[in-house]
């Protein structure tokens, strides 16, 4: 209890520092991830273990991913964020999260059909502070299952933390969930 209670201190820490070299940082979509471990930071004051969805792969095989996404990014059981997500049929994605355009609120990333009916997602971000000192860099994952016949979709999301070097700093755990938008 003590090693995870020295942890979130120093994830805490660390989040202070994300926050205070990015609050005036110029546009980049690592300030959304940095801001969304921020909030993460506040709201998750012990580790929880992940809850997968309980729906069985079979229920929605044949579903596309492709298509217009409203989704809420959830530590702790509170939002951290919430973005629209366009999962395009080449494997590429378009995340644009509720953040303030001029921080710079388009991320880009790539996706692939996994197994047992899930599918995964990939951001990478290249992180700078106000000066334009490059701080290392932001991994985003998502592993997601659709559900309601291919219209609403949840699973579990990461954020790994990079210095400049490469080397692995902290990471935060979380849940996703997201709606299909469509044309009505």
């Amino acid at each position: 209890m003590k090693v995870m209670i020295l942890n979130f201190v120093k994830f805490a820490a660390c989040m202070v520092l994300v926050v205070g070299l990015s609050v005036s940082a110029s546009a980049s979509c690592g300030d959304s991830l940095s801001a969304m471990a921020a909030l993460a930071a506040s709201v998750h004051s012990q580790s929880r273990p992940m809850q997968q969805n309980s729906q069985s792969a079979g229920d929605d095989s044949g579903k596309s991913m492709v298509g217009l996404w409203h989704i809420q990014f959830t530590v702790g059981g509170q939002t951290i964020q919430e973005a629209y997500q366009l999962w395009n049929a080449g494997g590429t994605e378009i995340h644009n999260p509720n953040v303030d355009p001029r921080s710079g609120n388009v991320c880009l990333g790539v996706w692939k059909h996994g197994s047992h009916g899930t599918f995964k997602l990939a951001h990478r971000v290249w992180s700078y502070d106000s000066n334009g000192n490059f701080l290392g860099t932001i991994h985003l994952s998502e592993t997601i299952i659709l559900g309601d016949g291919g219209q609403t979709h949840s699973g579990s999301f990461i954020l790994d933390f990079y210095d400049p070097s490469g080397n692995f700093q902290f990471e935060v755990p979380g849940s996703v969930t997201g709606e299909r938008i469509s044309v009505e």
